[in-house]
């Protein structure tokens, strides 16, 4: 699992955010807690500073980062994890 040295971040003090493009995977959008321009991240939720959708949800771009990125399986790591675990229990 990736560790992220918190020390080594930039951005949002408490969360690191930072709206740049170039963090290639670990873009908001690739993250399990982005959905719809926002964040659902619970320390977001509380720390940031970044303005509020209308729910209460962090704005977020797509292209930003944060300390808390959690990136979602591509769909060829998804169908090679099915397979894999499909031939396992063939076998066992």
């Amino acid at each position: 699992m990736l560790q992220i040295d918190s020390s080594k971040v930039k951005g949002e003090p408490g969360t690191g955010y930072e709206a740049e493009d170039g963090r290639g995977p670990f873009n908001c959008e690739n993250c399990n807690y982005f959905a719809d321009g926002a964040c659902r991240q619970e320390t977001m939720k509380k720390v940031s500073r970044q303005p509020r959708t209308a729910d209460g949800l962090v704005k977020v771009d797509p292209k930003g980062c944060c300390e808390y990125v959690e990136r979602r399986a591509s769909k060829r790591q998804a169908a090679y994890k099915a397979a894999h675990d499909a031939a396992k229990r063939k076998v066992g």
